[in-house]
């Protein structure tokens, strides 16, 4: 499906937006592109390549005007996305993870897009090299996911950043862009993510790691703390880990569970504050019985 096609979709019906800010209106933006995206996952899938061209249009990111630095990582980035079609379609019928999939994929990306977009809004100022970064280490950081838990820390991630590599390097992104990737990826494993953002406790935002590692974060559970979209996605978790028969599929999508999820998050960018993600979030912990 090409662009023109999402955009013709998008006019035809205005109930469905994809990445379409009106009125400042940035949680709303958010919400209706996560369903944009559940439209298209269960009727003609975009496509990765599609989402993210559509990402850089909404951050205004062109390869045309931009650092040597940014036009390599934006290039792999397109790699990452084309693989991770191409992944998907040499799998047999159905096994695709049911939670860490293209969806997963598309709703991460989506969700790091829109807190880019407002801290260049907050920030009055680009960087591009960043934002190059950011979005390229989103959209490789469950890179190839096996559907499986880690058994020791940052497992998972290693592998998507071994798989990731020979991209990167085909591609020419620095060693210096290659090592910022690299850690953010590993250290977006979910049980190290208090430290990350203890590491930013009352720090001004700034374009670097340690920031880069928290929005990764963020971006990587933003649609699971919906509570529109959060508990559908609680149930495609379960059904991933019952294949492996790991024992919290039995309660993870529950209520008690729900509950215990979001009470574990942690959302500390500005962009989240402008998104008001904790207090929405603790709303919906109290409106669970």
């Amino acid at each position: 499906m090409q662009l023109s096609t999402l955009e013709c979709q998008a006019s035809v019906n205005s109930s469905i937006q994809y990445l379409n800010l009106k009125d400042g209106l940035w949680h709303e933006c958010l919400e209706d592109s996560y369903g944009f995206l559940r439209e298209s996952w269960q009727e003609n899938w975009l496509g990765m390549p599609v989402v993210l061209n559509e990402c850089l249009r909404f951050l205004n990111l062109h390869e045309h005007n931009c650092s040597e630095d940014t036009k390599s990582m934006l290039s792999a980035a397109k790699s990452v996305a084309l693989e991770i079609e191409n992944q998907s379609e040499i799998r047999p019928k159905g096994a695709e993870p049911k939670y860490h999939n293209r969806l997963h994929f598309a709703d991460a990306l989506t969700s790091m897009s829109v807190q880019l977009a407002i801290l260049v809004q907050l920030e009055k100022k680009s960087n591009q090299d960043w934002i190059a970064c950011a979005l390229l280490t989103c959209i490789a950081h469950d890179f190839v996911h096996p559907g499986q838990i880690n058994l020791v820390e940052s497992e998972i991630e290693k592998q998507s950043v071994d798989f990731l590599k020979p991209i990167l390097a085909f591609h020419r992104v620095t060693d210096e862009w290659q090592k910022v990737i690299e850690i953010a990826i590993l250290r977006s494993d979910f049980a190290i993510v208090h430290h990350n953002h203890a590491d930013v406790a009352g720090k001004r935002f700034e374009w670097n790691l340690k920031w880069l590692c928290v929005l990764l974060n963020e971006a990587d559970v933003m649609a699971s703390a919906s509570s529109k979209f959060g508990p559908a996605l609680g149930e495609s978790l379960a059904q991933e880990w019952q294949l492996i028969d790991f024992p919290l599929h039995a309660s993870v999508a529950s209520n008690e569970g729900r509950k215990s999820f979001l009470k574990q998050l942690s959302f500390s960018s500005p962009a989240s504050l402008v998104l008001g993600l904790c207090e929405r979030i603790a709303g919906e912990i109290q409106s669970i019985k």
